[in-house]
């Protein structure tokens, strides 16, 4: 009985420290995703903003600078929706990885307790 419990207690452990590394993983990835988005906005705003000092100096006239200016205003709209699209899309993928580990640490635990459940009764 208690070489089975510490079986038992070192299967969890294992299982919890693989749990663990997994979401670690995930944590890992993330962030990474995320930072790296965030740094490609960063430098295209870097990049809008410079074009749009650069248009003041180089129109010709008050038209050609609304102009200039309402189509850079297209573009870093049109840059915003895809930055959002791509992360929600990728909120949607990390939650249902999150899910699926929560799904399998929950299946494990009830495993594991129903396995404890029957090593007492069988020792009572």
């Amino acid at each position: 009985m208690q070489k089975e419990m510490i079986e038992m207690i070192e299967k969890s452990t294992e299982t919890a420290m693989e749990s663990a590394r997994k979401i670690g993983e995930l944590n890992q990835r993330t962030f990474e995703k995320l930072f790296q988005q965030q740094a490609d906005l960063a430098a295209f705003y870097m990049d809008a903003g410079a074009r749009g000092l650069e248009l003041m100096t180089k129109a010709k006239g008050y038209q050609d600078l609304i102009a200039g200016q309402t189509s850079l205003l297209r573009e870093c709209g049109e840059r915003n929706m895809a930055a959002l699209r791509e992360s929600m899309a990728f909120a949607n993928e990390s939650g249902t990885e999150y899910g699926a580990m929560i799904q399998e640490g929950v299946r494990m635990a009830q495993e594991q307790a129903a396995r404890a459940t029957s090593m007492i009764k069988v020792a009572a």
